[in-house]
């Protein structure tokens, strides 16, 4: 880690908070996602987690969410970020929502009675988060990275074709290095457990969670555009995996490899405290962008597939572009095409910014 520090302690610079908050549904609700039928959970493996970061500088702050989930209605996820705000002093439109795909999600994007007072207690739930992670804001310095995780997804358009290996990292530290915060984005749903019947993370929960006992801060996950890749060993009709049954082992290998590997682009990162902080949004292209210093964030609610995250990356090499997609709760579409509407606009903001 460098670290680039300004020659004195300015409020104006940048701060960092950080809350989480349980919000696994009880046993016996209904596990769905994109892969597996809907079935009634019979147990928990790991809880399902919201994370929050909460960010300012120079009297502008947002709020990053991301929850271990599939999807969520738009009504909800408008109910989410309202809360958040409130929570944290800032609109709706400053507080930035992820999922990490989670395949063993409660289904929250369409209207399912079982879930009507979950779906009421989700974003009490979020907005005691943010206001853990507001009380918690302090001094901070900020850097990204952009790595690699090769080997461990496909794509399904021809079998065993590697996925995309492009990991971004984004870590927020204290003055004496110590962790507050890791943002990872990377591309592979999180379906390694297939049709368990108990409530998981999957891997990108077991990655959050190592890294976060050795040290990271809150982890969150973003799941990038992955409409069309799959964990290695399970994409569309493989007939021959190397072994056909999912177990927890698998998760914890998944995750162990992607915490190593985030852990190593942490450390390779240059920290700053005099960082920008800026959010738009595009409601008629479905797009926010969010600039943190040195990273740049693109989400829509829409799912996409892998190309629309590809195609920011070709247009702007030189930035570390964090992108988000199907918070909606789309399910896999082999026919899916990228929103190049979306690609055109979200790429005019982030130029707007200056990423390049």
């Amino acid at each position: 880690m460098v670290l680039e520090m300004a020659g004195k302690t300015d409020p104006g610079l940048f701060r960092a908070g950080v809350g989480r908050a349980v919000i696994t549904p009880p046993v016996g609700f209904v596990i769905d996602g994109p892969e597996h039928g809907s079935r009634a959970s019979t147990g928990i493996l790991d809880d399902l987690l919201a994370r929050v970061i909460v960010l300012e500088s120079k009297g502008t702050r947002v709020v990053l969410v991301s929850l271990d989930l599939w999807g969520l209605s738009p009504a909800l996820s408008t109910a989410i970020k309202a809360a958040a705000g409130e929570a944290a002093g800032v609109a709706s439109t400053s507080v930035w929502l992820t999922a990490t795909g989670n395949a063993t999600s409660p289904p929250l994007w369409r209207d399912e009675p079982e879930y009507a007072a979950y779906s009421a207690f989700l974003p009490d739930q979020i907005r005691g988060a943010v206001t853990a992670a507001v009380g918690s804001l302090e001094p901070a310095s900020m850097g990204s990275k952009g790595t690699l995780l090769p080997d461990v997804s496909t794509f399904t358009e021809g079998p065993g074709r590697p996925g995309n290996a492009a990991l971004f990292v984004m870590a927020i530290d204290r003055a004496d290095g110590s962790g507050i915060a890791r943002v990872l984005n990377f591309a592979c749903p999180a379906s390694i457990l297939g049709s368990s019947t108990e409530w998981t993370a999957d891997y990108p929960g077991y990655a959050s969670w190592a890294l976060e006992q050795n040290g990271g801060g809150l982890t969150l996950f973003s799941q990038a555009p992955s409409h069309d890749i799959r964990p290695y060993d399970w994409w569309d009709e493989n007939a021959e995996p190397s072994h056909p049954a999912r177990e927890p082992q698998d998760v914890h290998a998944m995750g162990l490899l992607l915490a190593t590997q985030a852990a190593n682009g942490a450390a390779e990162t240059t920290q700053r405290r005099n960082v920008e902080v800026a959010i738009r949004t595009d409601d008629e292209a479905g797009v926010q962008v969010m600039q943190v210093g040195d990273a740049y964030f693109v989400s829509t609610d829409k799912p996409q597939p892998n190309k629309f995250a590809r195609r920011f990356r070709r247009d702007l090499p030189h930035s570390n572009t964090f992108v988000a997609a199907n918070l909606s709760g789309g399910m896999f579409d082999d026919k899916a095409t990228f929103d190049a509407r979306a690609i055109k606009r979200a790429s005019a903001i982030l130029k707007e910014l200056g990423a390049s």
